[in-house]
């Protein structure tokens, strides 16, 4: 047992914790606990301790004072800095003067571990740290409470969603990420070398989620990684994301596909609204759950409304950024909702896939999802005739011999089908008001960091 000696902590034995911190309340004054967690804070004043100790579900106050607990209880308590990991045991007792309504007294303090000098704070407010130098040390910076209550919202919206598509008797698939050839073009792809050959991380799981429904598998859904080797830097830009992706066949239309994703949202927003409270609070968030149907404009008439404000973009001109901030600001104001799907996209802008539109010459069944003033998925129609796909991939200069293996299986009477492919930190980002993707991202990459 030397090992813990020399680390100034005890062997654990056979404790067990009996509440979480966030149990602690005037409902279990009276009650004997043990809690485990680390120092949040500590105040000294002498001969009275308070302890604010902190775990996964929240915080609570330890109140030691010297005429109240045993010498070695108290001797503990002086050896106590931030970031040790303890394990207290006590009893509660009222405590007007706390939120909670209770504080524990504690019989027993024992140091499972100790902590070096903190490279970073993790009391929120204490000291202001850059993002980049948060970053360098994010294991740290994931321990403070609001910056972990994001993960666990973002946990929340993507359980709910999974939980509403397997309702839907979606089937969750696991695509290769590693392709031989690019499915939305080769301009921004991770080569990689595989063997003795050239090959590259996935920038999408298209042509597989496609494939599967050509399989017979109906619908299917897959929530991983996909690569982009963009060279942006900006706040809303990475180069590795999570795409949460679905794919449904027998559609009779692009609408199909929408109504999905809303009653998918709707149904994700508010789930965590119910059972996410206490980590909304704690990022002071107040979640309004959108309404539905969502808003659908065509992709023309969301031109016309940013070149009313001063931008001159035509038809085939792309929505950067800016566009998309104006839109935001339009839409609450013009239709009442953060929520809108932007449909009809020209040929030019939309992948080979899209299935062109027949009632709108030149553009596409396919839309994008906007929130708060950005987009977080595209989506669309596919097109599930073999003749007309090979001719759309042609059209965008794409060698066909080098895409058999996808367009071979479109011979066999592939159904009509359509999907979509969410951004989760963007989803997450826009929902909380997050200004930087970074910050809704448990360990960023970019083209400036592939550590931690």
């Amino acid at each position: 047992m030397d090992f813990y000696t020399k680390a100034g902590a005890v062997p654990i034995g056979n404790m067990r914790r009996t509440h979480f911190t966030s149990e602690i309340s005037s409902d279990t004054v009276g009650d004997k606990v043990t809690l485990m967690g680390w120092v949040h804070i500590l105040r000294d004043k002498g001969k009275l301790k308070f302890l604010i100790l902190r775990d996964e579900r929240g915080m609570c106050q330890i109140f030691i004072h010297q005429k109240r607990v045993s010498e070695d209880v108290f001797e503990t308590a002086e050896q106590l800095k931030p970031e040790f990991a303890v394990s207290v045991d006590g009893e509660v007792v009222e405590a007007k003067q706390v939120a909670a309504g209770a504080e524990v007294v504690p019989t027993s303090i024992r140091i499972l571990n100790t902590s070096d000098r903190l490279p970073i704070d993790v009391v929120e407010g204490k000291v202001d740290i850059d993002l980049d130098t948060r970053l360098n040390h994010r294991i740290l910076d994931l321990r403070k409470p609001t910056i972990n209550a994001i993960f666990r919202v973002q946990h929340a919206l993507v359980r709910f969603s999974r939980e509403y598509l397997e309702k839907k008797e979606f089937v969750e698939i696991h695509t290769p990420k590693i392709v031989a050839e690019a499915t939305e073009g080769g301009a921004n792809l991770f080569e990689i070398k595989y063997f003795d050959k050239l090959a590259y991380l996935a920038q999408s799981p298209q042509f597989y989620k496609q494939l599967m429904l050509l399989a017979g598998f109906g619908r299917v859904f897959e929530i991983a990684p996909v690569f982009r080797a963009e060279k942006h830097n900006t706040r809303r830009h990475i180069n590795e994301y999570t795409s949460f992706d679905f794919e449904m066949s027998w559609i009779s239309g692009v609408e199909d596909v929408m109504q999905m994703e809303e009653n998918m949202l709707h149904y994700a927003f508010l789930k965590t609204k119910e059972n996410l409270g206490h980590a909304l609070e704690t990022l002071g968030i107040n979640l309004e759950v959108p309404e539905v149907p969502f808003k659908r404009i065509k992709y023309a008439e969301a031109i016309d409304l940013v070149n009313a404000e001063g931008k001159d973009l035509s038809i085939t001109d792309d929505l950067d950024p800016e566009c998309e901030q104006i839109l935001g600001e339009i839409f609450p104001e013009k239709f009442g909702t953060d929520m809108v799907f932007i449909t009809h996209y020209p040929l030019e802008l939309r992948p080979a896939y899209t299935m062109p539109s027949l009632t709108d010459e030149g553009m596409t069944e396919s839309f994008d999802l906007t929130y708060h003033g950005m987009e977080i998925t595209t989506g669309g129609q596919r097109i599930h005739l073999y003749d007309l796909l090979v001719e759309r991939f042609k059209a965008k200069g794409y060698n066909i011999d080098n895409f058999g293996f996808y367009l071979d299986p479109f011979k066999y009477g592939a159904p009509p089908h359509g999907g979509l492919g969410l951004g989760i930190e963007r989803l997450t980002m826009q929902l909380l008001g997050i200004d930087n993707i970074r910050e809704a991202t448990l360990l960023p990459r970019d083209r400036d960091r592939i550590t931690p």
